[in-house]
């Protein structure tokens, strides 16, 4: 598995340190394009019950985006990145004298259980706008891309992340602190996402400028001694450990 960086050697690493030493890993990642299913699918096929942890698309010398999978596998939220489908705008309905769910659902084709549903309790008042279609939304890599402007649609957004490498930060439950998985996944991604960490280009900076950050309730100081994959914080109080 040529994206698989192992956690034993990144751990350690300094946030000061750690955007130079992503792109240097990367440098033997495969590219997005060249990534067979079974070579995806790896740590299943190994027997990984809980194949969690850090994916990051970059190039020779930028990184892209950062993500973290919890509940999804790697081939999973990978998929979801390159989905270059153009989302619709949802539809409109605008009240009339005389018109109920029902007479609208059955213009539209629909249940009245699914009209309502779109639109959340609303009443109908003659005059304002009810929805008649609830659109997918899908979050993805591509999409991220035409809007910052870093590809002119989505078809080449596609094409260009599948040139760009992959490298996957495995990472194995705490062993003081099994339970809580999950939540030293988003620590790591949110220490990596510091704008004076990684500091991807497509992740959102939302947040990402400040030193402190929290999670499950527990706060978190990032700063540039600190290493990726501290567990120290795992031994406080206010969290089952």
């Amino acid at each position: 598995m040529r994206q698989l960086w192992d956690h034993m050697h990144w751990k350690d690493i300094k946030l000061q340190d750690i955007r130079q030493a992503i792109l240097d890993r990367s440098k033997f990642s495969p590219l997005v394009g060249d990534i067979g299913m079974r070579e995806l699918m790896g740590l299943s096929l190994a027997g990984d019950r809980s194949p969690v942890g850090i994916y990051i698309f970059s190039t020779a010398d930028e990184i892209y985006y950062v993500g973290k999978t919890h509940g999804r596998s790697l081939a999973e939220r990978l998929i979801c990145h390159l989905d270059s489908r153009t989302v619709n705008p949802d539809e409109h309905h605008t009240v009339a004298e005389g018109d109920t769910w029902e007479s609208i659902a059955r213009a539209r084709g629909a249940s009245v259980a699914k009209i309502k549903k779109y639109n959340k309790g609303k009443d109908l008042v003659v005059g304002e706008q009810i929805k008649t279609t609830s659109n997918w939304s899908m979050s993805s890599l591509v999409g991220t891309m035409v809007r910052k402007g870093d590809a002119p649609n989505r078809v080449e957004a596609v094409k260009q992340v599948m040139e760009m490498r992959t490298t996957w930060m495995r990472i194995p439950p705490p062993a003081t602190a099994p339970r809580r998985h999950q939540e030293h996944v988003e620590v790591i991604e949110r220490r990596l996402l510091w704008t004076q960490a990684a500091r991807p280009r497509l992740n959102s900076e939302r947040g990402n400028g400040h030193a402190r950050f929290g999670v499950e309730g527990i706060a978190h100081t990032r700063h540039l001694e600190l290493c990726v994959g501290d567990e120290k914080y795992l031994a406080r109080s206010g969290n089952e450990t």
